[in-house]
């Protein structure tokens, strides 16, 4: 706190420092603030032939002020258009707006980007969906719908699939080990967690809440019945 006294009334002016404590510094924590100005956007193209009476499965890419992040192979690839989605006929098929954020895409990318690693990509367990599903908790607190994580889902209703579409897919796909340790609810719970101390005394006062916790699932679990089915139709996309 420091005082400034001319020939008028006193002058308070409150200086605040940022600082870190050694190597302690969380790139984790979302660092924007103010009022929102960069809008989100999600970009989905379905994957595959639309089969009556079962779910589709999707790529999906998350779009930040007209830049495209999308999770590949290669680590998270950027683009000034949609071009993850040019393999896929007339893709992006539909382009959604999700919200503005105080967040922008480089600061999201700063933050996620040690999580998605290049060389890390799995078809079933890190795929793009996943990526995007912390992208949009990073940027707005939000999930992405349940509907769009079909693969997902299914590996936590029944984990042997991964075999199963293994299997089907007549060994083309093989489970990458440097993905066995990844898990998305625990990146967003650190998320939130991290983000929380910051805002923590703002979310008190104005009574805000996050429009999705770390294990909102955005819509149930699938059954058993057509997990089966829909294991087939993945083993069937191009690797």
């Amino acid at each position: 706190l420091k005082l400034f006294f001319g020939f008028r009334r006193p002058t308070v002016r409150i200086v605040v420092a940022s600082w870190q404590m050694g190597n302690c510094s969380n790139s984790d924590a979302p660092s924007g603030n103010g009022v929102p100005q960069h809008e989100v956007k999600l970009a989905i193209s379905p994957i595959g032939v639309k089969i009556p009476s079962l779910p589709e499965a999707y790529h999906t890419s998350v779009v930040v002020d007209d830049k495209e992040y999308c999770f590949t192979s290669n680590g998270v690839v950027c683009s000034r258009s949609c071009k993850s989605h040019a393999r896929f006929q007339n893709g992006p098929a539909k382009v959604i707006h999700m919200g503005m954020s105080h967040i922008s895409g480089e600061e999201m990318l700063a933050g996620l980007k040690r999580h998605f690693a290049p060389g890390t990509y799995d078809l079933l367990r890190k795929n793009c969906n996943s990526f995007v599903d912390c992208a949009l908790f990073y940027l707005l607190r939000r999930r992405l719908d349940g509907k769009y994580r079909i693969l997902e889902q299914m590996l936590e209703c029944i984990d042997d699939y991964v075999a199963f579409v293994r299997i089907l897919s007549m060994g083309e796909y093989m489970p990458n080990p440097k993905a066995n340790d990844f898990n998305v609810g625990k990146i967003l719970a650190r998320i939130e967690a991290v983000s929380s101390v910051s805002v923590g005394l703002a979310d008190k006062n104005d009574g805000r809440k996050c429009k999705d916790s770390p294990g909102s699932a955005g819509k149930d679990a699938p059954d058993t019945a057509w997990v089966k089915q829909v294991a087939a139709q993945i083993a069937m996309i191009p690797l």
